[in-house]
């Protein structure tokens, strides 16, 4: 019995290899496609690692600007008492700190890049200042528009009520107000 097994596993072995060994068909007519497309990134313009450490400095004190305005939100949210903003306004700071700290250690390596004139290296981290640059301006954007109890209760609460004529007077809340109905309850068979 065992050397029947054997026998099965040699020879689908063997088989297996000569299949995979076969070269695959030459395909059948002519197949036109589309024309040939360009799929290649265009290059951008570039610039010095000095302009992008110029360009990064002024990224650098956009984003500071952002973030002192969150935290004066912040303040002025906790002053007031307003929890549903002031949580919005938190998050937005947490988020904003975190790409801050991406900024520095980002500009830092920029700073070190351009030092050793390292073209790839200053490109790198040039981009991930820009991109960090525009989460603190969206952050920014989107704390303006954290909402809060301000917006929720204007005013003081006017109820104007209108009773159609057709409603009774008589209080219907009140024991011994209404004159009781009675009403026969139907009849359990038909049979009695």
């Amino acid at each position: 019995m065992m050397s029947r097994v054997l026998k099965i596993l040699v020879g689908a072995t063997f088989f297996s290899q000569i299949a995979m060994a076969q070269t695959p068909a030459e395909p059948q007519g002519s197949a036109e496609g589309a024309p040939a497309v360009d799929v290649t990134v265009p290059q951008r313009a570039d610039i010095s690692p000095q302009e992008m450490l110029t360009q990064s400095q002024m990224y650098r004190t956009n984003m500071m600007q952002t973030s002192q305005r969150l935290n004066q939100m912040v303040d002025d949210a906790r002053k007031q008492k307003d929890v549903i903003r002031l949580n919005c306004l938190t998050d937005k700071v947490v988020q904003s700190n975190a790409n801050m700290n991406i900024l520095e250690k980002a500009l830092q390596n920029l700073q070190d890049a351009a030092a050793r004139n390292d073209q790839g290296a200053a490109t790198h981290e040039y981009t991930r200042i820009t991109i960090v640059n525009q989460k603190v301006q969206i952050l920014g954007a989107e704390a303006e528009g954290c909402v809060g109890e301000e917006l929720q209760f204007v005013g003081a609460t006017k109820v104007d009520v209108e009773v159609s004529p057709d409603v009774r007077k008589d209080d219907g809340t009140q024991p011994g107000t209404l004159d009781p109905v009675y009403e026969r309850p139907p009849a359990a068979s038909p049979f009695i």
